[in-house]
């Protein structure tokens, strides 16, 4: 098998020391680390999967934190996104949190869900000029149909993660360059329409004044209220009295 964590990559360190930064990154600011999804295999050039490999590495619970938080590791050995946003192309990694109650089957399934969806942003990035910033939107069909089961959230929009200390959102790694960590958050399809009208900065400021976070959390309420200034078009108010999620 192919050394594949001992080549040097972009940013000077070999796969394994710049894993090792990333790990002490989450170390710092959450807890201790452990790979759990490996894509050792991809590595090899035995994957099918499309984009560059990727792992997900797990913080699992501890003490009165009670949940799980996944981050993907082996996206920001290169540069991805979208070349025409602001700063072009950079270097990102993808996390998300779950809640773990205790129920271990519910519990796998929901630590399962979170590390796939952020390993496939992770991927896709390197695939398709996906504008990774506050508020923006990925759909995944014209017309998006609900994504998870029990959950009416057909697409994601892109926070910066809230849970860990603040310093997490952007590591440094020398010569003037840095990672960042964004979350691709589930979203309504109200909150979708509300960010086609008003724009993702106004999404990302009523995401944020809702109290979303990178938390999984399938039946949430909706951020796009009035309350929340996200109100939706009256065509697409319209529109939603006929349609059939």
């Amino acid at each position: 098998m192919q050394d594949i964590w001992g080549r040097r990559t972009e940013t000077g360190h070999t796969g394994e020391e710049f894993r090792e930064e990333v790990q002490l990154h989450l170390t710092r600011c959450l807890g201790d680390p452990h790979v759990a999804f490996s894509d050792q295999d991809g590595w090899a050039g035995k994957s099918k999967e499309p984009g560059p490999p990727v792992d997900v590495m797990v913080i699992p619970p501890e003490g009165e934190r009670r949940f799980a938080y996944v981050c993907t590791y082996g996206s920001s050995l290169k540069k991805g996104g979208d070349a025409m946003a602001p700063g072009g192309k950079s270097r990102i990694e993808f996390v998300l949190a779950t809640p773990q109650k205790g129920e271990p089957k519910a519990d796998l399934a929901m630590l399962n869900l979170a590390a796939n969806t952020v390993r496939q942003f992770a991927k896709l990035i390197h695939m398709q000029n996906v504008r990774v910033n506050a508020g923006e939107t990925v759909q995944f069909s014209k017309k998006p149909k609900p994504m998870f089961e029990d959950s009416k959230q057909v697409a994601f929009a892109f926070m910066r993660p809230r849970l860990p200390a603040d310093s997490f959102a952007r590591m440094r790694i020398g010569d003037g360059e840095a990672v960042d960590f964004w979350a691709p958050v589930p979203i309504y399809r109200d909150e979708l329409e509300a960010a086609a009208v008003h724009g993702p900065a106004r999404l990302a400021r009523g995401l944020e004044k809702a109290g979303v976070t990178e938390m999984l959390h399938l039946d949430r309420p909706s951020a796009a209220r009035t309350a929340y200034g996200l109100r939706r078009s009256v065509v697409s108010k319209i529109r939603n009295l006929f349609r059939r999620d």
